[in-house]
């Protein structure tokens, strides 16, 4: 029986010219409850490229959709450059292995997404621009059963806003597909990494409960 917890963290590609970017998260994660931290990229600017180039020749969705996913493991190499003492793993059953202990491990998740999620139970992550790397590392945290999820971004929502992730999906905060997955996600915190110390809030169930 797994007995550690496993916090899944989804890094947000905007902080990715944080020049402290590796001090923020170390202090961060030291001041969590012991976990595993799993460290899931965003797609930052290299995802903008190809939003660009869809923009002038549109691309077939399906097309569009892998090339953002294979850049994510660009994008997790480039973290793991930044946080060369966390390991980087591409496999995910290795990755099942790993999170049996605290620690931290960087997730590239292209090979997952293209031979284990589609068989995965539960909201499945359509081939099209409705999935980012949010509802990626949302499902991930389903599928590893992990007991709390993490969005780290640049900003907070506004504090007017309920925050309840069908509100947050319909103000473009995050993408449509994850708030799908309200009912299966463990507790779902967003932190604002650029504020120094880091802005916190958690997401409201429906129905009002945290």
């Amino acid at each position: 029986m797994r007995e550690t917890i496993v916090r899944v963290v989804k890094i947000g590609g905007s902080l990715f010219d944080l020049p402290d970017l590796p001090e923020r998260l170390w202090k961060w994660m030291a001041v969590q409850s012991p976990a595993h931290h799993v460290l899931v990229a965003g797609g930052g600017k290299l995802v903008n490229v190809v939003r660009e180039w869809d923009r002038q020749k549109t691309l077939d969705d399906a097309a569009a959709h892998w090339m953002c996913v294979d850049l994510l493991t660009v994008t997790a190499h480039f973290l793991h450059d930044r946080l060369p003492e966390i390991p980087l793993v591409e496999d995910d059953r290795l990755l099942c292995q790993r999170v049996g202990q605290q620690g931290a491990t960087i997730f590239g998740p292209a090979r997952w997404m293209r031979h284990s999620e589609p068989a995965l139970p539960g909201v499945w992550l359509p081939s099209s621009w409705s999935t980012t790397s949010d509802a990626i590392a949302g499902r991930l945290a389903v599928a590893l059963r992990a007991q709390e999820f993490v969005l780290m971004k640049s900003t907070l929502p506004p504090r007017r806003m309920a925050w309840e992730l069908s509100a947050l999906a319909a103000a473009e905060y995050i993408d449509p597909i994850l708030a799908q997955m309200a009912p299966d996600l463990p507790p779902t915190w967003f932190v604002n990494l650029r504020k120094d110390p880091p802005e916190t809030g958690r997401v409201v169930r429906p129905g009002g409960g945290a």
